[in-house]
């Protein structure tokens, strides 16, 4: 009769903090619609200061540009090389320059700072907490420098030119795309940054040449593209299995089919190739039959909801960016500067969600606990449909937090983990109704579950 009562006791709880939780759209089940401006990086051509920043708008009808870029009396600089959006700034990495430009995004684009990265050769930015990680081929390292005030606290030597970073399952990796005297690496670094000093824990061997990373089901994708003496281009593709430590390797080759870029679309990894781009079988070869688009001189690729956009170039201004559909239907063309080469994504953080039964635009679903009520463990599920940085965390009936289950950057798939019971302390919690709540920027998803001893 006790465990009845309570039971009843627990329904009747659920079913308050159901109706007190039903008032505000954004804390429910459901389709978000969000204004999603993109940002493009050109390169510009090397030892000039012609890189330029540009703006395409939410519904892509129309391009802002150049941003910030004055070449009389205040340039952007000497080769854009990438470009990476924090907190509702975007750091602008200048590879010739030996700057990192740094602007507030929240209503357009205002310049904020330089930080200075003198005699370094940046190539890539990382971000997580308030260190920003920044790959270096003249320092044959990892700059660390803190955001709050732009200061370098500590350099990583790598022994090698880091090129990508990526921020995974907790860990830092990069690609050392050059060993020291400039030949051909072959080598993936995975860096513990837990405690703050950051330290390489493994190091993986790849195809030569590797270039971008990309995380997606506790894998690490690789793309390789590296020459010969006589400049002939070869390229490969690599998975670094997270589970085993293994790697899977597919060298392709002497070929000029392949481009640097990788993707997620529709849980299914793409990489430039012939012309447009290819999804990776299981054993990385390329799946022709289901190329999308078909365009000449692609430079670089990004996607986004769905839309994948292309870099085109033939390295002198003024280039193009076209923006297709996942069945290669043409959305928008527009004329930039030269080489565009780097595409970064915004959600305006004071743009509301607005939830649609028509055009979908980002989901974000956090399905019921199983089973509920629950004794022992429950299986709790999840689905994001672009990358973001995500929290799913529980919280008792008095809204006290109990522990975070997740906290990390994930790509957009679908997802599952295990709560058994035990808060961030590792006791048993006691009996009764708990929330989960599955958060991101732009997002705050909740279920209610009754724990039973």
């Amino acid at each position: 009769m006790k465990r009845l009562g309570l039971v009843l006791l627990s329904v009747l709880l659920v079913l308050a903090f159901m109706i007190s939780c039903s008032d505000n759209p954004i804390e429910s089940e459901g389709l978000a619609r969000l204004l999603i401006n993109t940002f493009v990086l050109c390169e510009g051509n090397y030892n000039s200061l012609n890189a330029s920043l540009w703006s395409i708008n939410s519904d892509h009808s129309e391009i802002t540009g150049p941003i910030y870029w004055n070449p009389s009396v205040n340039p952007l600089g000497d080769t854009g090389q990438s470009i990476y959006i924090h907190n509702d700034k975007l750091y602008i990495v200048m590879n010739n320059s030996n700057t990192i430009e740094t602007g507030d995004i929240s209503s357009g684009f205002q310049y904020e700072s330089t930080i200075n990265v003198p005699s370094s050769g940046p190539r890539d930015i990382e971000i997580v907490g308030n260190t920003a990680y920044i790959s270096c081929w003249y320092l044959n390292g990892i700059l660390l420098v803190d955001i709050n005030n732009y200061n370098i606290t500590d350099t990583l030597i790598v022994s090698g030119l880091p090129e990508d970073l990526l921020y995974y399952n907790d860990k830092l990796y990069a690609s050392i795309t050059m060993n020291p005297d400039w030949s051909a690496s072959d080598k993936v670094i995975e860096i513990d940054i837990s405690n703050g000093d950051p330290v390489i824990t493994n190091t993986f061997s790849v195809i030569t040449g590797p270039g971008q990373l990309l995380g997606y089901q506790n894998s690490i994708y690789v793309a390789s593209t590296y020459y010969d003496d006589n400049w002939n281009t070869y390229a490969g593709n690599s998975k670094i299995d997270l589970h085993t430590n293994n790697v899977l390797k597919k060298d392709f080759g002497i070929t000029s089919l392949f481009g640097p870029d990788m993707t997620i679309i529709n849980q299914k990894i793409y990489r430039i190739y012939n012309n447009g781009i290819c999804p990776l079988t299981d054993s990385l070869t390329m799946d022709t039959e289901k190329q999308i688009g078909n365009y000449n001189l692609i430079y670089s690729m990004a996607s986004n909801n769905n839309l994948i956009y292309f870099g085109i170039s033939d390295y002198v201004a003024p280039d193009n960016v076209i923006i297709i559909d996942t069945t290669g239907n043409e959305k928008a063309n527009f004329q930039v500067g030269a080489l565009p080469g780097a595409f970064a994504f915004y959600t305006d953080s004071t743009s509301d969600i607005i939830c649609e039964n028509g055009q979908i635009l980002l989901k974000f679903q956090l399905l019921q606990n199983y089973p509920n009520p629950f004794n022992g463990i429950t299986n709790i599920s999840y689905s994001i449909s672009v990358p973001t940085n995500l929290k799913l965390s529980i919280y008792n009936s008095l809204g006290q937090h109990v522990i975070d289950l997740v906290n990390t950057y994930q790509v957009g798939g679908e997802y599952s983990v295990i709560w058994n019971g035990i808060d961030k302390t590792g006791l048993s919690v006691a009996n009764g109704l708990y929330c989960g709540m599955l958060e991101g920027k732009q997002f705050r998803l909740m279920k209610k579950m009754i724990y039973l001893k």
